[in-house]
């Protein structure tokens, strides 16, 4: 849980673009956090800031135990950190990236996600974003995002948090060049 609410709440300061479908019992089904990568300074510095109180704030709770053991929780959030930064080495050659993409698994091939990316292409062409990447791990239905038109860009090694490391390329970045 640890490393779900600190993503979480990093996607929800750095984003441009977020959309959520709830049902009708208020109850989220689906979301779609991205950012735009080249921001004014001033965003940046916004950015970072607030960056720097949602650290404070995951390390009181590590501090606390809010998040069980703590060795375990700085393990997690140390690969989550681990995996993010191997999965955006090549962030500048894009203009966008999706950083949170769920859909309830309960509604999986029901056409909830291709609404969800649908709505970002859209939000895309109308910021003149050309390309967007995103990065998941071979534990996703990665086969979505070639069914949408995302063609793999690398692969990489990122760190499994059930086996600690990993010796083959489990992640991947995916790219999409955004259709006028």
């Amino acid at each position: 849980n640890i490393v779900y609410e600190y993503y979480f709440k990093t996607c929800l300061n750095w984003n441009q673009h977020l959309d959520v479908i709830v049902d009708e019992n208020g109850n989220v089904k689906g979301l779609l956090f991205a950012s735009k990568e080249d921001s004014s300074v001033f965003k940046e510095l916004v950015y970072l800031r607030k960056e720097r109180q949602i650290k404070k704030w995951k390390n009181k709770k590590i501090r606390l135990g809010a998040f069980g053991d703590r060795d375990r929780a700085e393990q997690l959030l140390e690969d989550f950190v681990f995996n993010d930064h191997q999965g955006e080495i090549d962030a500048e050659y894009f203009d966008s990236e999706v950083n949170l993409f769920i859909v309830s698994p309960e509604l999986k091939g029901k056409g909830l996600g291709r609404k969800l990316m649908d709505r970002y292409m859209r939000f895309c062409r109308e910021n003149a974003i050309e390309t967007a990447f995103l990065w998941t791990d071979m534990d996703c239905n990665y086969s979505f995002y070639h069914k949408f038109g995302f063609k793999l860009h690398q692969k990489f090694k990122c760190s499994n948090q059930a086996k600690n490391s990993s010796e083959v390329e489990n992640g991947m970045v995916f790219y999409i060049d955004v259709i006028k």
